[in-house]
């Protein structure tokens, strides 16, 4: 073993000491040129086999990092078989590990014990065929662990979704009964005082006294249109009556009588009713669009798209307000567009704004449901 002895070099060397052991042992004369040139070959030699020394300590200590190494990744990968729940691919595969790492303890042995060269190569050949075996079998088996790991990401997407419909349906319990307090408790009681402030007999009444009287019916009769209109908000009862587009169109009437704003709507959905969590949570984030425009955008018109056709439910909102960057992290909890996301992921719908130039919003939501048939027009 010449250790990456150039060949050559070596074999002037062994010539080099076949021609002085015969000249010793009177079998030839040496040669002048020979004599002359021995101290030459004896520094050739001596430097040769101190490089050597160097690349066998070198190679020792590299095979040795890497058994390290190799050990520490196989270990590692073993500790993590209790995570995977015990996969057989996983422990194929990290058994594998360790066999090639043990393969390179073997490789380190001929260094010190060159007699067992033999043995340690017949046992190599044999790990080889085990390490080849366990790698295709841990490939072979990894579909279960890519199938488990699909389980565990559907079971986490199934748990977030039961949560935020958790949340959503307690949202909408308090809301329904916080306008059925609203309309209960206030509601009689703002109309019993204009009952009686009507029962007053304005004939006696003059001058400041009358104006108080008629400033006071006002006010009822705002507080309650007002009432009305946040019982209706918070719980409406076209909605769970008549359906998604009568409970938007109610609510547009609403934005038209403002007069700022020309609202035009068109659907195919006269007809259908959807699920209840569909119907209200679209009806929220429809109402949240129109807010936003209301409040931020200082738009003249509104156009709203709903369509739907073969289970894909389609809602397309634009305004010709200043627009927004919908990519801002400021804007997505500013104008309510976190809560939508969270809305439709709890249906697994997809919503998508988009900036139009030069000016305007684009709001589409897609969204695959079935829809229900209501007889005389109730769910």
């Amino acid at each position: 073993m010449n250790y990456g002895l150039d060949s050559n070099l070596s074999d002037l060397l062994t010539n080099y000491n076949l021609l002085f052991q015969r000249s010793l042992a009177g079998e030839g004369i040496i040669p002048n040129w020979f004599l002359q040139s021995a101290p030459l070959f004896s520094q050739i030699k001596l430097i040769t086999f101190a490089d050597n020394t160097f690349r066998v300590t070198l190679m020792k200590t590299a095979l040795i990092i890497s058994i390290v190494f190799q050990f520490l990744a196989a270990f590692y990968a073993l500790s993590l078989t209790r995570q995977t729940k015990f996969n057989i691919s996983w422990i194929l595969i990290s058994l594998a590990f360790l066999l090639i790492a043990i393969r390179n303890i073997l490789d380190l042995v001929p260094i010190y014990y060159k007699e067992l060269q033999s043995d340690i190569y017949l046992i190599d050949r044999l790990l080889k065929i085990v390490i080849a075996v366990l790698l295709l079998a841990g490939v072979i088996f990894i579909r279960r662990l890519f199938k488990f790991l699909k389980r565990i990401d559907d079971y986490r997407k199934e748990s977030e979704n039961k949560v935020l419909h958790a949340i959503m349906r307690t949202e909408e319990k308090e809301r329904r009964q916080f306008a059925k307090d609203l309309h209960d408790g206030i509601g009689p009681l703002l109309s019993n005082i204009k009952m009686s402030v009507s029962a007053i007999d304005k004939t006696q009444i003059t001058g400041f006294n009358l104006t108080v009287v008629e400033n006071i019916s006002n006010l009822i009769n705002e507080s309650i249109n007002s009432l009305k209109y946040t019982s209706n908000s918070l719980s409406p009862h076209i909605l769970e009556s008549f359906g998604l587009a009568s409970a938007v169109n109610s609510f547009i009437e609403n934005i038209n009588r403002l007069g700022k704003i020309e609202v035009s709507f068109s659907h195919n959905i006269e007809s259908l009713r959807f699920d209840n969590q569909v119907e209200t949570n679209l009806y929220r984030i429809v109402c949240e669009l129109f807010q936003n425009t209301v409040k931020h955008a200082s738009a003249s018109n509104i156009s709203l798209l709903i369509h739907f056709n073969e289970n894909k439910l389609i809602i397309q909102y634009f305004d010709d307000g200043i627009g927004f960057d919908a990519n801002d992290p400021g804007n997505m909890e500013g104008m309510g567009i976190s809560n939508m996301h969270s809305r439709l992921k709890a249906l697994d719908g997809e919503i998508t704004l988009k900036r139009i130039l030069p000016q305007g919003m684009m709001t589409s939501i897609v969204l695959t449901t079935k829809p229900k048939i209501a007889p005389h027009g109730k769910a």
